[in-house]
Protein backbone atom coordinates (compact mmCIF):
# COMPACT_ATOMS: atom_id res chain seq x y z
CA UNK A 1 0.00 0.00 0.00
CA UNK A 2 1.30 3.44 -0.91
CA UNK A 3 1.65 5.85 2.01
CA UNK A 4 -0.13 8.74 0.28
CA UNK A 5 -3.14 6.56 -0.54
CA UNK A 6 -4.16 6.85 3.11
CA UNK A 7 -5.01 10.51 2.53
CA UNK A 8 -7.14 10.08 -0.55
CA UNK A 9 -10.65 11.52 -0.48
CA UNK A 10 -13.18 8.71 0.12
CA UNK A 11 -15.23 7.68 -2.88
CA UNK A 12 -18.98 8.33 -2.87
CA UNK A 13 -19.77 4.63 -2.51
CA UNK A 14 -17.35 4.36 0.41
CA UNK A 15 -19.10 7.23 2.22
CA UNK A 16 -22.41 5.44 1.67
CA UNK A 17 -21.12 2.39 3.52
CA UNK A 18 -19.26 4.11 6.34
CA UNK A 19 -22.20 6.35 7.29
CA UNK A 20 -23.04 5.62 10.97
CA UNK A 21 -26.77 5.06 10.32
CA UNK A 22 -28.53 2.67 8.02
CA UNK A 23 -29.34 4.24 4.65
CA UNK A 24 -31.99 3.04 2.21
CA UNK A 25 -32.71 4.49 -1.21
CA UNK A 26 -36.37 3.86 -2.00
CA UNK A 27 -38.38 4.48 -5.17
CA UNK A 28 -41.68 6.37 -5.10
CA UNK A 29 -43.60 3.09 -5.38
CA UNK A 30 -41.93 1.85 -2.19
CA UNK A 31 -39.25 -0.49 -3.58
CA UNK A 32 -35.79 -0.52 -2.04
CA UNK A 33 -33.20 0.44 -4.67
CA UNK A 34 -30.06 0.36 -2.54
CA UNK A 35 -28.89 -0.16 1.04
CA UNK A 36 -25.63 0.49 2.87
CA UNK A 37 -23.79 -1.95 5.16
CA UNK A 38 -25.34 -0.53 8.35
CA UNK A 39 -28.85 -1.06 6.96
CA UNK A 40 -27.99 -4.68 6.16
CA UNK A 41 -26.87 -5.18 9.76
CA UNK A 42 -30.05 -3.57 11.16
CA UNK A 43 -32.35 -5.66 8.98
CA UNK A 44 -30.14 -8.75 9.46
CA UNK A 45 -30.03 -9.56 5.77
CA UNK A 46 -27.96 -8.94 2.66
CA UNK A 47 -28.10 -6.25 0.01
CA UNK A 48 -29.31 -8.85 -2.48
CA UNK A 49 -32.34 -9.58 -0.28
CA UNK A 50 -33.05 -5.91 0.39
CA UNK A 51 -32.87 -4.58 -3.17
CA UNK A 52 -36.19 -5.06 -4.95
CA UNK A 53 -38.08 -5.71 -1.72
CA UNK A 54 -40.78 -3.31 -0.58
CA UNK A 55 -40.05 -0.85 2.23
CA UNK A 56 -43.25 -2.00 3.98
CA UNK A 57 -41.77 -5.52 4.24
CA UNK A 58 -39.13 -4.30 6.70
CA UNK A 59 -40.61 -1.23 8.41
CA UNK A 60 -43.89 -1.12 10.31
CA UNK A 61 -46.04 1.60 8.76
CA UNK A 62 -44.70 1.06 5.26
CA UNK A 63 -45.49 3.54 2.51
CA UNK A 64 -47.95 5.51 4.63
CA UNK A 65 -45.20 6.19 7.17
CA UNK A 66 -42.70 6.99 4.40
CA UNK A 67 -45.01 9.58 2.82
CA UNK A 68 -45.60 11.14 6.23
CA UNK A 69 -41.88 11.41 6.92
CA UNK A 70 -41.18 13.03 3.55
CA UNK A 71 -44.09 15.45 3.87
CA UNK A 72 -43.46 16.55 7.46
CA UNK A 73 -39.66 16.38 7.48
CA UNK A 74 -39.65 14.68 10.84
CA UNK A 75 -38.51 11.38 12.35
CA UNK A 76 -40.47 8.66 14.14
CA UNK A 77 -39.71 5.52 16.07
CA UNK A 78 -41.17 2.31 14.68
CA UNK A 79 -40.71 -1.45 14.66
CA UNK A 80 -38.55 -3.57 12.32
CA UNK A 81 -40.43 -6.40 10.61
CA UNK A 82 -39.39 -9.83 9.34
CA UNK A 83 -36.01 -10.23 11.03
CA UNK A 84 -34.56 -13.50 12.41
CA UNK A 85 -33.95 -12.10 15.93
CA UNK A 86 -36.35 -13.36 18.61
CA UNK A 87 -36.57 -9.98 20.35
CA UNK A 88 -38.28 -6.96 18.80
CA UNK A 89 -36.07 -4.33 17.23
CA UNK A 90 -36.98 -0.63 17.07
CA UNK A 91 -35.57 2.04 14.80
CA UNK A 92 -35.77 5.81 14.39
CA UNK A 93 -36.63 6.58 10.78
CA UNK A 94 -36.28 9.85 8.84
CA UNK A 95 -36.70 10.43 5.11
CA UNK A 96 -36.13 13.09 2.50
CA UNK A 97 -37.01 13.20 -1.16
CA UNK A 98 -34.06 13.49 -3.54
CA UNK A 99 -33.61 13.82 -7.27
CA UNK A 100 -35.07 11.42 -9.83
CA UNK A 101 -38.06 10.69 -7.54
CA UNK A 102 -35.92 8.80 -5.06
CA UNK A 103 -36.43 8.87 -1.29
CA UNK A 104 -33.41 8.70 1.00
CA UNK A 105 -34.24 6.98 4.28
CA UNK A 106 -32.13 7.10 7.42
CA UNK A 107 -32.60 4.20 9.85
CA UNK A 108 -31.07 4.22 13.36
CA UNK A 109 -31.24 1.29 15.77
CA UNK A 110 -32.77 2.59 19.05
CA UNK A 111 -33.80 -0.73 20.56
CA UNK A 112 -31.82 -0.30 23.79
CA UNK A 113 -33.08 3.26 24.26
CA UNK A 114 -36.62 2.06 23.64
CA UNK A 115 -36.31 -0.67 26.27
CA UNK A 116 -34.91 1.76 28.84
CA UNK A 117 -37.59 4.32 28.05
CA UNK A 118 -40.32 1.68 28.26
CA UNK A 119 -39.02 0.61 31.66
CA UNK A 120 -38.87 4.22 32.87
CA UNK A 121 -42.38 4.89 31.55
CA UNK A 122 -43.66 1.79 33.30
CA UNK A 123 -42.11 2.83 36.61
CA UNK A 124 -43.47 6.35 36.14
CA UNK A 125 -46.99 5.07 35.52
CA UNK A 126 -46.84 2.92 38.66
CA UNK A 127 -45.56 5.86 40.73
CA UNK A 128 -48.15 8.23 39.26
CA UNK A 129 -50.95 5.80 40.03
CA UNK A 130 -49.83 5.60 43.66
CA UNK A 131 -49.59 9.42 43.88
CA UNK A 132 -53.00 9.88 42.24
CA UNK A 133 -54.62 7.39 44.63
CA UNK A 134 -52.99 9.13 47.61
CA UNK A 135 -54.10 12.57 46.43
CA UNK A 136 -57.62 11.38 45.72
CA UNK A 137 -57.83 9.91 49.23
CA UNK A 138 -56.51 13.11 50.82
CA UNK A 139 -59.01 15.19 48.88
CA UNK A 140 -61.84 12.96 50.07
CA UNK A 141 -60.91 13.42 53.76
CA UNK A 142 -59.88 17.09 53.51
CA UNK A 143 -63.29 18.34 54.67
CA UNK A 144 -63.01 16.43 57.95
CA UNK A 145 -59.44 17.63 58.54
CA UNK A 146 -60.30 21.26 57.91
CA UNK A 147 -63.43 20.95 60.02
CA UNK A 148 -61.38 19.86 63.04
CA UNK A 149 -58.76 22.54 62.41
CA UNK A 150 -61.43 25.21 62.04
CA UNK A 151 -62.74 24.28 65.47
CA UNK A 152 -59.32 24.95 66.98
CA UNK A 153 -58.97 28.26 65.08
CA UNK A 154 -62.44 29.49 66.03
CA UNK A 155 -62.25 28.34 69.66
CA UNK A 156 -58.87 30.01 70.24
CA UNK A 157 -60.21 33.16 68.59
CA UNK A 158 -63.27 33.07 70.83
CA UNK A 159 -61.09 32.70 73.92
CA UNK A 160 -59.08 35.72 72.82
CA UNK A 161 -62.35 37.60 72.45
CA UNK A 162 -63.32 36.86 76.04
CA UNK A 163 -65.98 34.19 75.56
CA UNK A 164 -64.63 32.27 78.56
CA UNK A 165 -63.97 35.31 80.67
CA UNK A 166 -60.94 37.50 81.02
CA UNK A 167 -57.62 35.69 80.51
CA UNK A 168 -54.56 36.36 82.58
CA UNK A 169 -51.28 37.20 80.83
CA UNK A 170 -50.04 33.60 80.73
CA UNK A 171 -53.35 32.24 79.44
CA UNK A 172 -53.58 34.98 76.83
CA UNK A 173 -50.03 34.21 75.66
CA UNK A 174 -50.79 30.50 75.10
CA UNK A 175 -54.13 31.16 73.43
CA UNK A 176 -52.45 33.65 71.08
CA UNK A 177 -49.81 31.07 70.17
CA UNK A 178 -52.47 28.40 69.58
CA UNK A 179 -54.48 30.75 67.40
CA UNK A 180 -51.44 31.83 65.36
CA UNK A 181 -50.15 28.28 64.86
CA UNK A 182 -53.57 26.89 63.93
CA UNK A 183 -54.04 29.69 61.38
CA UNK A 184 -50.58 28.98 59.93
CA UNK A 185 -51.37 25.28 59.70
CA UNK A 186 -54.71 25.98 58.04
CA UNK A 187 -53.02 28.24 55.47
CA UNK A 188 -50.30 25.68 54.62
CA UNK A 189 -52.67 22.70 54.51
CA UNK A 190 -54.96 24.60 52.19
CA UNK A 191 -52.09 25.18 49.73
CA UNK A 192 -50.94 21.57 50.13
CA UNK A 193 -54.34 20.09 49.33
CA UNK A 194 -54.88 22.50 46.44
CA UNK A 195 -51.58 21.41 44.90
CA UNK A 196 -52.43 17.71 45.36
CA UNK A 197 -55.71 18.36 43.56
CA UNK A 198 -53.96 19.96 40.58
CA UNK A 199 -51.12 17.44 40.56
CA UNK A 200 -53.48 14.51 40.04
CA UNK A 201 -55.79 16.42 37.68
CA UNK A 202 -58.66 16.25 40.17
CA UNK A 203 -59.50 19.90 39.48
CA UNK A 204 -61.81 20.34 36.49
CA UNK A 205 -61.05 23.51 34.54
CA UNK A 206 -64.19 25.22 33.24
CA UNK A 207 -63.55 27.68 30.44
CA UNK A 208 -65.99 30.52 29.89
CA UNK A 209 -65.86 34.08 28.61
CA UNK A 210 -65.68 36.83 31.22
CA UNK A 211 -64.45 40.40 31.71
CA UNK A 212 -60.95 40.09 33.17
CA UNK A 213 -60.88 43.79 34.09
CA UNK A 214 -64.07 43.51 36.14
CA UNK A 215 -62.78 40.39 37.90
CA UNK A 216 -59.47 42.02 38.83
CA UNK A 217 -61.24 45.19 40.03
CA UNK A 218 -63.40 43.10 42.34
CA UNK A 219 -60.36 41.22 43.71
CA UNK A 220 -58.37 44.42 44.22
CA UNK A 221 -61.18 46.16 46.10
CA UNK A 222 -61.63 43.19 48.42
CA UNK A 223 -57.94 43.33 49.37
CA UNK A 224 -57.83 47.12 49.74
CA UNK A 225 -59.61 46.75 53.08
CA UNK A 226 -57.26 44.01 54.32
CA UNK A 227 -54.11 45.94 53.38
CA UNK A 228 -55.52 49.11 54.95
CA UNK A 229 -56.05 47.29 58.26
CA UNK A 230 -52.38 46.35 58.26
CA UNK A 231 -51.44 49.92 57.24
CA UNK A 232 -49.71 48.76 54.05
CA UNK A 233 -49.95 50.95 50.96
CA UNK A 234 -51.76 49.02 48.22
CA UNK A 235 -52.29 50.25 44.65
CA UNK A 236 -53.57 48.67 41.46
CA UNK A 237 -53.63 49.68 37.80
CA UNK A 238 -55.81 48.14 35.06
CA UNK A 239 -55.32 50.92 32.50
CA UNK A 240 -53.23 48.96 29.96
CA UNK A 241 -56.09 46.75 28.80
CA UNK A 242 -56.75 46.93 25.05
CA UNK A 243 -59.25 44.10 25.35
CA UNK A 244 -60.74 42.72 28.55
CA UNK A 245 -62.74 39.79 27.20
CA UNK A 246 -61.06 36.58 28.34
CA UNK A 247 -61.92 32.94 27.67
CA UNK A 248 -60.41 30.99 30.56
CA UNK A 249 -61.29 29.54 33.96
CA UNK A 250 -62.25 32.62 35.96
CA UNK A 251 -62.22 30.69 39.26
CA UNK A 252 -58.64 29.52 38.65
CA UNK A 253 -57.50 33.04 37.68
CA UNK A 254 -59.16 34.54 40.75
CA UNK A 255 -57.65 31.82 42.96
CA UNK A 256 -54.04 32.34 41.87
CA UNK A 257 -54.24 36.15 42.00
CA UNK A 258 -55.73 36.03 45.50
CA UNK A 259 -53.07 33.51 46.55
CA UNK A 260 -50.29 35.95 45.62
CA UNK A 261 -52.02 38.91 47.26
CA UNK A 262 -52.62 36.83 50.38
CA UNK A 263 -48.95 35.85 50.40
CA UNK A 264 -47.97 39.53 50.24
CA UNK A 265 -50.46 40.40 52.96
CA UNK A 266 -49.19 37.60 55.17
CA UNK A 267 -45.46 38.36 54.97
CA UNK A 268 -45.31 42.13 54.48
CA UNK A 269 -45.18 44.33 57.57
CA UNK A 270 -43.51 47.41 56.09
CA UNK A 271 -43.55 48.58 52.48
CA UNK A 272 -46.04 48.61 49.63
CA UNK A 273 -47.94 46.18 47.41
CA UNK A 274 -48.98 46.85 43.84
CA UNK A 275 -50.99 44.90 41.27
CA UNK A 276 -51.00 45.80 37.58
CA UNK A 277 -53.05 43.78 35.10
CA UNK A 278 -53.52 44.44 31.39
CA UNK A 279 -52.27 43.49 27.95
CA UNK A 280 -48.46 43.19 27.85
CA UNK A 281 -46.12 45.67 26.12
CA UNK A 282 -44.49 44.50 22.90
CA UNK A 283 -41.04 44.91 24.47
CA UNK A 284 -41.85 42.31 27.09
CA UNK A 285 -43.25 39.82 24.56
CA UNK A 286 -40.20 40.30 22.35
CA UNK A 287 -37.87 39.67 25.31
CA UNK A 288 -39.64 36.35 25.86
CA UNK A 289 -39.19 35.23 22.25
CA UNK A 290 -42.58 36.15 20.77
CA UNK A 291 -42.94 37.36 17.19
CA UNK A 292 -44.12 40.95 17.64
CA UNK A 293 -44.41 41.98 13.98
CA UNK A 294 -48.20 42.06 14.42
CA UNK A 295 -49.00 44.49 17.25
CA UNK A 296 -52.32 42.73 17.80
CA UNK A 297 -50.40 39.99 19.60
CA UNK A 298 -50.71 42.21 22.70
CA UNK A 299 -54.46 41.55 22.71
CA UNK A 300 -53.87 37.80 22.79
CA UNK A 301 -52.33 37.81 26.28
CA UNK A 302 -52.98 39.19 29.74
CA UNK A 303 -50.05 40.24 31.91
CA UNK A 304 -50.23 40.18 35.71
CA UNK A 305 -47.61 41.98 37.80
CA UNK A 306 -47.82 41.77 41.58
CA UNK A 307 -45.00 43.53 43.39
CA UNK A 308 -44.20 43.28 47.09
CA UNK A 309 -41.46 45.49 48.55
CA UNK A 310 -41.47 43.80 51.95
CA UNK A 311 -40.67 40.18 51.10
CA UNK A 312 -37.41 38.84 49.64
CA UNK A 313 -36.60 35.33 48.37
CA UNK A 314 -32.95 34.18 48.64
CA UNK A 315 -31.22 33.24 45.36
CA UNK A 316 -30.80 29.54 46.26
CA UNK A 317 -34.55 29.22 46.87
CA UNK A 318 -35.47 31.40 43.88
CA UNK A 319 -33.68 28.96 41.55
CA UNK A 320 -36.11 26.19 42.57
CA UNK A 321 -39.11 28.35 43.45
CA UNK A 322 -41.55 26.43 41.22
CA UNK A 323 -40.52 23.02 42.58
CA UNK A 324 -43.24 22.36 45.16
CA UNK A 325 -41.28 19.61 46.94
CA UNK A 326 -37.86 21.28 47.01
CA UNK A 327 -36.37 21.94 50.46
CA UNK A 328 -32.94 22.84 51.73
CA UNK A 329 -31.46 23.10 55.20
CA UNK A 330 -31.48 26.91 55.17
CA UNK A 331 -35.16 27.38 54.37
CA UNK A 332 -37.24 28.93 57.13
CA UNK A 333 -40.87 28.02 57.78
CA UNK A 334 -41.82 31.35 56.21
CA UNK A 335 -39.95 30.53 52.99
CA UNK A 336 -41.36 27.00 52.83
CA UNK A 337 -44.89 28.34 53.17
CA UNK A 338 -44.27 31.07 50.57
CA UNK A 339 -42.73 28.60 48.11
CA UNK A 340 -45.76 26.33 48.42
CA UNK A 341 -48.00 29.22 47.38
CA UNK A 342 -45.79 30.29 44.47
CA UNK A 343 -45.47 26.70 43.18
CA UNK A 344 -49.25 26.32 43.41
CA UNK A 345 -49.80 29.52 41.41
CA UNK A 346 -47.28 28.32 38.82
CA UNK A 347 -49.18 25.03 38.43
CA UNK A 348 -52.45 26.90 37.85
CA UNK A 349 -50.77 29.18 35.30
CA UNK A 350 -49.10 26.33 33.37
CA UNK A 351 -52.36 24.37 33.30
CA UNK A 352 -53.97 27.43 31.72
CA UNK A 353 -51.16 27.44 29.08
CA UNK A 354 -49.50 30.52 30.53
CA UNK A 355 -46.08 31.19 32.01
CA UNK A 356 -44.69 32.79 35.17
CA UNK A 357 -41.48 34.48 36.30
CA UNK A 358 -40.39 35.54 39.79
CA UNK A 359 -37.76 38.23 40.40
CA UNK A 360 -36.48 39.08 43.88
CA UNK A 361 -33.70 41.13 45.45
CA UNK A 362 -33.08 42.82 48.79
CA UNK A 363 -33.36 46.37 47.39
CA UNK A 364 -36.64 46.08 45.52
CA UNK A 365 -38.51 43.13 47.05
CA UNK A 366 -40.26 40.51 44.92
CA UNK A 367 -42.08 40.76 41.60
CA UNK A 368 -44.44 38.03 40.35
CA UNK A 369 -45.00 38.25 36.60
CA UNK A 370 -47.59 36.08 34.83
CA UNK A 371 -48.47 35.86 31.13
CA UNK A 372 -51.78 34.22 30.33
CA UNK A 373 -53.58 33.62 26.99
CA UNK A 374 -56.77 35.65 26.67
CA UNK A 375 -58.36 32.76 24.80
CA UNK A 376 -58.24 29.02 25.36
CA UNK A 377 -55.08 27.64 23.76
Amino acid sequence: MKFFSLFKKPKKEDMFDIFPDGILIVSMDGKILDANLKAQVIFETSKVELIGAFFSHYIQGGSVLLNKLVGQETSVMTKVLNIPAEEDKFVEVAASKGEEDKVYVSVKDVTQNYKVQSMVNGEYEIAKKIIDEKNSYLKSISFELFSVLNSVVNFSKALEGGVGGKLNDKQNKYVTIINRNSNELYYDLKRLFQYFELESELYSYEYKRFDLGDLMTSVARSYEILFAKKKINFSYDLSTFLTRSCNSDSNAVETFVKALLELSLKYTDIGSISMNVGNPPLEFLESKGFNVEDENIKKQYAMFEIKDTGFVIPDDVLERIFDFYYLNENMTKKLISAKMTIALVYKFVKDLKGDMWVYSNSNQGTLYCILLPMDKA
